[in-house]
């Protein structure tokens, strides 16, 4: 799985490297009265990186969720094994099939 998104990372870079060079033009920024202009490449290295960083914050409330889970179902399950040990089940017993009472 981790060369699934190793591959998909370095396609995704790839692709976003022959994108950005071949924008290579100006750019101007303009946002409630701030003004930036640089190349459209850093522009687009710079939503990019914010998009990533954006993601990256939005998924650690659902990942610390997941690993507090994952601890909690393995002290459940460490607790269940050691159960059996603890308490064994009695054999159940049958009475003897009478023979002659039929």
């Amino acid at each position: 799985m981790n060369q699934l998104y190793l591959t998909g990372f370095l396609v995704l870079t790839a692709a976003i490297a022959i994108f950005a060079i071949q924008n290579s033009g100006e750019a101007v920024v303009k946002f409630i009265g701030w003004r930036f202009q640089s190349s459209l490449v850093v522009m687009i290295l710079i939503s990019t990186a914010v998009g990533v960083v954006m993601a990256v914050l939005l998924s650690l409330p659902g990942t610390f969720r997941l690993r507090t889970r994952l601890r909690e179902q393995a002290q459940r399950i460490a607790e269940l094994e050691q159960r059996p040990r603890e308490v064994e089940p009695k054999p159940i017993e049958r009475p003897a099939p009478n023979v002659g009472d039929e």
